[in-house]
């Protein structure tokens, strides 16, 4: 394990549930007992510290201090979620104050505690496992010789042939290792024979799709949808099934803006795919604090 996330937790009952739900995501845990032991931890583990839990209390407001301003000086883009049990004007504004974009609430019903923290937690496990690949779009197909040179042979002929090509790509996490291929073959169904399906690794593929327009793009990225429902059965309660396509010359004249546009498509949407209400529902202010999480979570694309 690479990664690692930081507890600060002195409640043995809540410890025991984080512990229980990183090492089942098989992510690495750093313990700290105290801001001198974090400072040393710190500086052993360095840049594989990717997360950071608190526990905020009326009695620990000192020590969290020290420790949160600690991990925003040395490492200001990792999260820092602080796990309260008092939704106070006081805790939650210290909290605040100290830069915790994050906050969960336990409720005095212990019987919740589980699936809260798990439910939180997981909305993080997909990024850091995102940030383990420890690759960019652009560079996993640099890696992939036969991938890139394909892409770049279907570019140039519509740049030749003055015809639009589109590039739709899909990025799935939560699933049985086989349900990527599955999905493959069932789009396999749609796509005509000039159109390609080329398999990245085992939660990314790149849909090549030669004569089509931008405007027709969203019909394609349904037909996929559509394959995906077919395989929900085989697929986590945390999964996340994204889409994003680039059309020349629309969007770019040579591959590496085109996979650039699908990059950054692919990184917006995983945080938009977060929320869990409509996003007609969002005030200005939700709407402000989710640009901040996509700001916040690129340090893990």
């Amino acid at each position: 394990m690479d990664k690692n996330v930081l507890l600060y937790v002195k409640s043995r009952f809540i410890k025991n549930i984080l512990l229980k739900s990183v090492v089942k995501a098989q992510i690495g845990v750093i313990d700290i007992i105290d801001p001198d032991d974090m400072t040393i931890k710190l500086d052993a583990y360095g840049d594989s510290i990717v997360l950071a839990v608190i526990e905020i209390t009326d009695d620990n407001k000192a020590s969290v201090y020290e420790v949160v301003n600690r991990i925003k000086d040395v490492y200001p883009s990792v999260p820092v979620v602080a796990i309260v049990y008092k939704d106070t004007y006081e805790i939650v504004n210290f909290a605040i104050r100290l830069g915790v974009k994050d906050i969960l609430f336990l409720t005095k019903n212990v019987e919740t505690y589980v699936e809260a923290i798990q439910n939180k937690m997981a909305n993080y496990y997909d990024i850091i496992k995102k940030q383990e690949k420890d690759t960019f779009l652009s560079e996993m197909i640099n890696e992939d010789i036969n991938i890139r040179e394909s892409l770049n042979l279907e570019l140039k002929r519509a740049i030749r042939g003055n015809y639009s090509i589109s590039f739709i790509l899909a990025y799935l996490s939560g699933h049985e290792p086989e349900v990527v291929q599955s999905i493959i073959n069932t789009s396999k169904r749609f796509i005509r024979d000039t159109d390609k399906l080329l398999l990245m690794d085992e939660d990314t593929f790149i849909a090549v799709f030669p004569f089509v327009e931008k405007a027709n793009v969203p019909l394609l990225e349904e037909k996929f949808r559509e394959a995906f429902k077919k395989e929900s059965k085989r697929v986590g309660i945390h999964k996340k099934f994204c889409l994003y396509g680039a059309t020349f010359p629309d969007d770019g004249d040579s591959l590496e803006q085109l996979l650039d546009r699908l990059e950054k498509g692919i990184n917006n949407s995983l945080v938009i795919s977060s929320v869990q209400i409509p996003l007609s529902s969002l005030t200005v202010s939700d709407i402000e604090e989710y640009k901040k999480k996509i700001r916040q979570y690129k340090k893990f694309f």
